[in-house]
């Protein structure tokens, strides 16, 4: 039976440019990876402290809880797909209050 080895010539610790290319791609994978993470800093700023089916239990119309979330950093767009979203899943009992306001006449 033939025995079969790999000679130090093969051994990545004898090849610098190996080594070189490996920190580089080791690098940049780092580098991404950092990126990644941090793309939403934006949405740092924004205040998520506040309890969309808290405020409508307690009377706030859907105009109001859409404009506070508008104050706090949300596009109105965003704001509204939050509050849509919210209530479905956390406050299904506000689903016919908020009706009932979407479809009063605005005078």
């Amino acid at each position: 039976m033939r025995q079969t080895t790999i000679s130090k010539h093969h051994d990545a610790r004898h090849h610098p440019q190996t080594l070189t290319r490996s920190f580089l791609v080791s690098a940049a994978g780092a580098l991404v990876a950092a990126f990644t993470f941090a793309a939403p800093a934006q949405a740092a700023t924004i205040d998520t402290r506040f309890d969309v089916c808290a405020a409508l239990r307690n009377g706030a119309s859907l105009a109001t809880v859409e404009a506070i979330l508008e104050a706090r950093g949300y596009t109105a767009s965003n704001a509204g797909a939050l509050t849509g979203i919210t209530i479905r899943q956390h406050c299904p009992d506000q689903v016919a209050n908020v009706m009932a306001q979407m479809h009063k006449p605005r005078a």
